[in-house]
């Protein structure tokens, strides 16, 4: 076998014949010409053997060991004499007008999963900006949209701080029944929402049988308009989270009336548990705290009461039952904890309700966004958002 089949082995594109093959201490320079006799016109599809001239391109591929890779390719232009138009002819392994084959970019965007740009290039012997657009022209080819959207039932509706600080929140969306990213939105507003669910239809919104989201205004109101079919669930989630600052917010006034108590001290996450799911330690430590003040005890044992209404509920009804009792029982005990929650529980009672018919939780949106931190880390900060969204949506494809 002579070195030119060798090579042609080796790069496994059956389009080209190599013609000759020059080894350098750092690169490969390997020419070869097109095997294919016409080309189509790319205005009347006509077949074209008219050649007008030649001339060489030159492509990134792959290494091989340490060496960089360059084709350099023969290319003809065409002459197309039906329509007088001239073109030069194409490649299946490289788009027109790039440096680099296709599989150099799909190496590109695999190493750009966990690198940044800059780490990515040095690897590769390019510049970062050439990474970047190879990054995101392939991160736009593979998110697939469409189907996305097509697939999904159960959505899931929260929100990620852009930028620390300034209060700039991007609004990510879920499809709950895959646990995966659906779309990421500029912003949580009420309009930006609204106008991006009707922009996708009406059969679309019909769709979505279960919407879960925190409680926030604008994403109860939007899903109210956009989804009046699906049943609405307060994300419980974000339910505990409240219920777990009441009790928390106790246990501060608890250790700023008596500083010296070592009881209260460090408690914080051992409340913030439920009480069968403590370790022998962490039951030893509450009980000692519940021991000097029998008002935590209670204010504890409340939010177990109901996370019991949630978990043994068995119709919406039966849990709607079990909350307003809660309430006056609250009420009754003058636990003053909870009356934050319990303002918010009473406009909201019914969506929280509705989690005991499927158990609807958007806690996987939750676990998505250590994804989207993750890609800003990479990228030590992203500000742009729509390549924020690109690179989120294709890592999670």
């Amino acid at each position: 076998m002579d070195l030119a089949s060798i090579y042609e082995q080796l790069l496994d594109l059956p389009s080209l014949s190599i013609t000759h093959v020059e080894v350098a201490a750092k690169t490969i320079h390997i020419e070869c010409q097109t095997q294919a006799t016409s080309q189509s016109c790319p205005t009347c599809h006509q077949p074209i053997t008219n050649v007008n001239q030649y001339y060489n391109r030159t492509l990134r591929d792959l290494n091989m060991g340490i060496r960089h890779v360059y084709l350099v390719v023969k290319m003809r232009q065409m002459h197309c004499q039906n329509c007088q138009r001239y073109f030069s002819e194409s490649l299946d392994f490289a788009d027109l007008a790039k440096e680099y084959t296709h599989r150099q970019a799909n190496y590109m965007f695999m190493l750009a999963r966990k690198q940044s740009y800059t780490e990515v290039a040095a690897l590769v012997d390019t510049s970062p900006k050439t990474v970047e657009r190879v990054v995101l022209a392939r991160c736009a080819q593979v998110i697939d949209l469409p189907t996305r959207y097509a697939r999904v039932r159960r959505l899931g509706i929260d929100e990620h701080s852009h930028r620390k600080g300034k209060k700039d929140f991007i609004c990510i969306l879920t499809d709950l029944d895959r646990g995966t990213l659906l779309d990421i939105l500029p912003n949580r507003k009420k309009e930006t929402l609204v106008t991006h669910f009707k922009g996708l239809g009406a059969s679309f919104c019909q769709q979505i049988t279960d919407v879960s989201c925190d409680y926030w205004d604008a994403y109860i109101v939007t899903a109210q308009l956009c989804f009046p079919q699906a049943t609405l669930v307060l994300d419980r989630f974000h339910v505990v989270k409240w219920l777990n600052e009441s009790v928390d917010s106790f246990r501060k006034q608890l250790r700023k009336s008596d500083k010296d108590n070592p009881h209260y001290k460090a408690l914080k996450w051992v409340l913030y548990k439920q009480y069968h799911t403590l370790s022998d330690k962490q039951l030893d430590d509450l009980d000692l705290a519940f021991a000097d003040s029998p008002a935590l005890k209670e204010v504890y044992w409340s939010r177990e009461a109901f996370h019991h209404i949630l978990d043994n509920s068995v119709s919406v009804e039966s849990a709607l039952v079990g909350i307003q009792q809660w309430t006056d029982e609250v009420a009754h005990k003058s636990l003053t904890a909870f009356d934050t929650f319990v303002k918010t529980l009473t406009k909201t009672n019914v969506y929280i309700a509705n989690y005991v018919l499927n158990s609807v939780s958007n806690a996987v949106t939750e676990g998505l966004n250590n994804l989207i931190r993750s890609v800003r880390r990479t990228a030590f900060g992203m500000t742009n958002f729509e390549h924020l969204r690109l690179r989120v949506l294709a890592i999670s494809e």
